[in-house]
């Protein structure tokens, strides 16, 4: 594993905020922008997202209600986004604690 802080190239600080913007077509890109110097630190095009704590609703208008599947095929789906975003964040944090870095 492999876990980085993302830090803005301008002036060096971890102080970022995420932009979601989500396409007519149902993508999604966020824009990481520096919460320091306003400036633009990354981008990134998702495939899969989970809003923790959102529930099933927030993950069906991410994906698109459009698509096809049985309501127990979603389920599924969300369960297991929900569980990866859960024990992924953890093994996160305890990497990064490990190295003695602060979120």
């Amino acid at each position: 594993m492999d876990v980085k802080r993302q830090t803005c190239q301008s002036c060096g600080s971890i102080d970022v905020r995420n932009l979601i913007v989500r396409g007519e077509h149902g993508e999604q890109v966020i824009f990481v922008r520096c919460a320091k110097c306003k400036e633009l630190v990354a981008r990134y095009e998702l495939k899969d997202y989970y809003h923790h704590g959102k529930g099933i609703e927030s993950y069906l208008r991410a994906h698109g209600r459009h698509n096809s599947g049985s309501a127990n095929e979603w389920m599924k789906a969300f369960e297991a986004s929900q569980e990866q975003a859960k024990v992924g964040y953890e093994e996160a944090l305890q990497y990064l604690a490990k190295r003695k870095k602060d979120v």
